[in-house]
């Protein structure tokens, strides 16, 4: 499996797709809290004709170690930047859900040159009461119930009505596969540190690239109004994903690969 090492020295684990001419653009998918790059993998299968594109678990996600360093946002873009320099890519489009949009746009912030495009999904311009109080709520039944309490109080939030309905005989898979790709002392970890992140209106990044904005019309944790601000501020487009919630790519696929298509320009 390859590996690379953090500034202090964590394993990150990552993957590269690639089939095409080397004409394409380069395109890096960012975790959201709770995902691996498996996640990842039919979106990079379904793109390696067209662009090159490049998987990886953040610190203290899936097959990447803990480091010795914080899983804050300025720790996650040094180690995404240092990813880049690993692989020789000079600039890349990120595709990033939640968590790792906040990731996205610190890295566009911090290194403007290295970064392309945005494709931000499940982000909104505010960190609400309602998000805080989840991942506070998330961080107890960990603590006292452990690794699959957590995972089963997490359906309800980043799944819409519509697709636990649709997929309501296989949650119970859904939760085993959930509970394998994730370890509860790194979950812990990163929750911890969401809890600390600064609002998103404070770090953004001051020069305008190519961005794009999805968010779900069942998602509790992104308001309409916060993502299309968000968007607005960003100077970018915008597009609501009906019965759809903060998963969008496991719940609306074939929509986020024609965003991808008609974002980065290529053929999926």
């Amino acid at each position: 499996m390859p590996h690379f090492d953090a500034e202090d020295g964590c394993p990150l684990f990552y993957d590269i797709f690639a089939e095409g001419t080397g004409s394409g653009p380069t395109i890096v998918f960012l975790n959201g809290t709770a995902q691996t790059t498996l996640n990842w993998w039919p979106f990079a299968n379904r793109l390696k004709r067209a662009a090159r594109v490049v998987v990886y678990d953040a610190r203290c996600q899936g097959r990447s170690g803990n480091g010795r360093q914080a899983p804050d946002l300025e720790h996650h873009a040094t180690d995404l930047i240092r990813l880049l320099d690993h692989l020789n890519i000079a600039r890349a489009g990120l595709v990033g859900l939640s968590h790792g949009a906040r990731v996205a746009l610190t890295t566009a912030r911090r290194a403007p040159d290295r970064v392309e495009r945005l494709l931000l999904l499940s982000l909104d311009i505010d960190t609400g009461m309602r998000t805080r109080l989840t991942i506070a709520g998330w961080r107890t039944i960990l603590a006292e119930c452990g690794l699959e309490a957590l995972m089963r109080a997490m359906l309800p939030v980043v799944f819409s009505e519509t697709f636990l309905r649709q997929q309501a005989r296989v949650l119970d898979k859904i939760v085993e596969a959930l509970v394998q790709r994730n370890d509860a002392e790194k979950i812990n970890r990163l929750l911890a540190a969401l809890a600390d992140y600064p609002p998103v209106a404070d770090s953004l990044p001051e020069s305008v690239r190519p961005t794009r904005v999805l968010a779900g019309a069942e998602d509790p944790l992104v308001s309409l109004a916060g993502a299309q601000a968000l968007a607005e501020r960003l100077k970018g487009s915008f597009r609501l994903l009906d019965n759809t919630g903060h998963s969008i790519p496991a719940e609306a696929p074939e929509s986020l690969l024609e965003e991808i298509a008609h974002f980065f320009e290529i053929d999926a």
